[in-house]
């Protein structure tokens, strides 16, 4: 590895006061621990965590004194089961009371998120909580022996930022980082040819990103007869990983696949160990599982973020299915098991010009818009996207303006080759599996079956 890509990387963490490397080095060997160390400290998290939250967070204060119990009788992990579950309905309604009143939100980090069940929501996040979070991405590239300072290639969207950086610019800011983003939203044969070229002059150790996209450019860099240098790892999160992408990144990067698991509301919940399993970062969350309404189907998920004291989201079902596993695994790691079921799809819309752009750029266009209930953007046929919306209450014109800005931003993509319309209707059909799918492609998903 060179010294110089090792000093950059720990320059540029100096220079934004992140204190990611230094909680990297607290727990990098946290899942090493034995199992009954691992609940130990879970607990006294968790504890932690609760005492907080009844202390500072109005939602949670009125919820203990409503069931006449106090953060202090929450003695064990199965204790938890005492808390009723927080729902996206409840974050919706209840968003300010959730949010700790000791700190002022122009203090912290907003982001949204629709989830899986389409109702878009707004949460908050402090910069502890970010800066623990890029720890354990480091954490999860470290089993597959990354070292701080080797190059990652970043398979994920770009924000307005990027959008209008000049390009030494941004050349010069992702070298320094360790970290060069590729974009999702610009994915066509053209990008993935440049992409290819970049590549061997980055020689990442390690990539990252949207199982689509970096299964795509492996596609393509296999079509192309490009020998690519071996990785150390492929780290999969955001979207489902199959089997038959599994087997390509394998093959095209000549190293393991790891899927990792976490949602935008909660980040780090799972990751999969050298070994397969998907352990649970009881570091960062406690898992609960629900009864499944069948028999044999996937459980809903509850999870508990042990950090984020912003806002935190306590037995917060996001709507994946999963299951808890019992034993221990071949690594030798004390951190549970679980098994993830259904996960978030995001389709890639394949454009008249060419252009394939992933489903994420639709969606961020609208998360948090006032008087819009849920949407989805549906791609009829190659030159087509109806935008399908449930209006919600709010301002009228702002949905409005909402609505034009979306279609907009939407046609550019492929100007005078593609027509996008919004349709306003009671309600958006769920997917075959029960989910919200944000962006629907007939195209795609004919292209898939031709297969």
């Amino acid at each position: 590895m060179s010294l110089i890509g090792r000093s950059l990387f720990y320059a540029t963490h100096r220079l934004r006061g992140s204190r990611s490397l230094e909680l990297f080095e607290q727990i990098r060997h946290a899942p090493r621990a034995p199992a009954e160390r691992v609940r130990e400290e879970q607990l006294r998290r968790l504890r932690r965590l609760l005492e907080h939250a009844e202390t500072r967070v109005p939602y949670y204060r009125e919820l203990f004194a409503g069931l006449g119990i106090g953060s202090r009788d929450i003695r064990s992990l199965a204790d938890l089961a005492q808390l009723p579950v927080l729902t996206k309905e409840l974050v919706r309604e209840r968003q300010r009371d959730l949010v700790r009143e000791d700190v002022p939100l122009g203090a912290l980090s907003q982001h949204h998120s629709g989830g899986s069940t389409g109702v878009p929501l707004t949460f908050y996040r402090d910069a502890a909580y970010m800066d623990a979070s890029t720890a354990g991405t480091y954490r999860n590239f470290s089993q597959a022996g990354w070292r701080p300072g080797e190059m990652v290639a970043f398979f994920w969207g770009w924000n307005q930022q990027l959008n209008e950086m000049p390009r030494w610019k941004f050349e010069l800011r992702q070298w320094a980082r360790r970290f060069y983003q590729f974009d999702p939203f610009q994915s066509g044969p053209a990008e993935m040819e440049r992409w290819l070229r970049r590549w061997r002059t980055l020689r990442p150790r390690v990539a990252l990103g949207y199982a689509s996209t970096i299964d795509r450019f492996a596609a393509h860099a296999e079509a192309a007869g490009a020998r690519l240098p071996p990785l150390r790892g492929v780290f999969t999160t955001a979207e489902k990983l199959y089997p038959q992408q599994r087997e390509r990144l394998a093959r095209v990067f000549g190293c393991p696949v790891f899927d990792c698991y976490g949602s935008s509301e909660v980040q780090n919940i799972a990751s999969e160990c050298p070994h397969g399993s998907m352990h649970v970062n009881a570091d960062f969350v406690v898992l609960e599982a629900e009864p499944s309404a069948e028999p044999g189907a996937p459980q809903p998920l509850l999870v508990t973020s042990l950090l984020n004291y912003a806002m935190p989201f306590i037995r917060y079902r996001n709507a994946d299915g999963g299951a808890l596993v019992e034993g221990a695994c071949a690594c030798g790691g004390g951190f549970p098991l679980m098994s993830l079921g259904i996960a978030r799809v995001s389709d890639n819309f394949v454009l008249p010009n060419g252009r394939v752009v992933h489903g994420e750029f639709f969606t961020h266009l609208l998360y948090g818009s006032a008087g819009i209930a849920s949407f989805q953007f549906h791609q009829r046929t190659a030159d087509e996207i109806v935008l399908w919306y449930v209006p919600g209450p709010g301002d009228g014109e702002r949905r409005r303006h909402a609505l034009r800005s979306a279609c907009a931003a939407t046609e550019a993509l492929a100007p005078g080759l593609l027509r996008v319309e919004a349709r306003e209707t009671a309600a958006i059909p769920l997917s075959s599996a029960g989910k919200h799918r944000f962006t629907r492609s007939d195209v795609a998903a004919a292209q898939l079956a031709g297969r």
